[in-house]
């Protein structure tokens, strides 16, 4: 084969894209075995490292491409990669609760308790505060992570598609058309691990379920990360004790105040939610 034969990049891009999307389109998955051929993916690497580009970039795009086919029936977020992703993170460095630090911050509990009992006519919580470990946190916290979250995702989507739309040549606006479902899957792919990478980062930070500023724990519930109140209190001259107090006093009066006036709950979620609804993404 001369070199005037050679398959060139503007040749094998555009028949992998139309390949992918027809095969989505139709309903298939591409990426499976049998799917798209091996030789040609061969040829992509290959001219991505003589432009200068990391071939292995196409590994782990082809990983999550694949992983959106799998899970993108309804073309949304894979919940379960999101959680798996923060899991990870925050279990990184397994700590289970030790007895000792269990009571100091369950006595921690019942005094703030005592104290705003008296300084407030806000009702106590139904169920006692508790030391939680960092995966529990996430556990915990997931379910508003998911609303928060959602509106981004889909304002991502949408804009990956509308991208592809303005800069692909018209004899595949059909196939982008009908292959929405997998692009919608594969930014839902990308968000998902996106998402879970910050949640697990945040399980390593927070000390209570409060920090957040916004209430992402179950309404009523109020909880102290031992591990993280550790390491908060490492660089401080402050008595553990007077500390855990603190933080006590602060995580129930949080969590008291978002069971009792429900509707600030509801408002403050509403106007994150509707703030992530307006997000533009910018295809430039």
């Amino acid at each position: 084969m001369t070199s005037d034969d050679s398959p060139r990049p503007e040749d094998d891009f555009p028949e992998f894209l139309r390949k992918l999307f027809e095969d989505a389109g139709a309903g298939g998955n591409p990426l499976a075995d049998g799917g798209l051929d091996p030789e040609q993916l061969k040829r992509l690497s290959e001219q991505m490292g003589a432009a200068g580009i990391d071939p292995a970039m196409l590994q782990p795009l082809m990983q999550s491409m694949q992983q959106a086919f799998a899970t993108a029936g309804d073309g949304g977020i894979s919940w379960d990669a999101a959680k798996r992703q923060a899991l990870h993170l925050a279990n990184q460095e397994g700590h289970a609760i030790t007895a000792g630090e269990k009571t100091d911050h369950e006595q921690a509990f019942a005094l703030a308790e005592l104290w705003l009992s008296e300084a407030t006519t806000i009702s106590e919580l139904a169920e006692p505060a508790r030391p939680i470990t960092r995966g529990e946190w996430v556990e915990l916290t997931l379910p508003v992570w998911q609303e928060l979250a959602e509106p981004v995702a889909t304002s991502m989507a949408d804009g990956l598609i509308d991208a592809l739309r303005a800069q692909s040549p018209d004899d595949m606006q059909q196939m982008l058309d009908g292959a929405g479902r997998m692009l919608r899957g594969i930014g839902g792919q990308m968000f998902a691990g996106q998402l879970g990478h910050v949640i697990g980062k945040l399980s390593r930070e927070v000390v209570s379920g409060g920090d957040v500023g916004i209430p992402v724990m179950p309404a009523g519930a109020a909880a102290i990360v031992p591990q993280n109140f550790a390491d908060l209190g490492r660089g401080l001259e402050i008595p553990d004790d007077q500390l855990a107090l603190y933080i006590a006093a602060r995580e129930l009066a949080h969590a008291r105040l978002f069971r009792h006036a429900k509707w600030l709950r509801l408002q403050a979620i509403g106007q994150v939610t509707d703030f992530a609804r307006g997000v533009d993404i910018d295809v430039e």
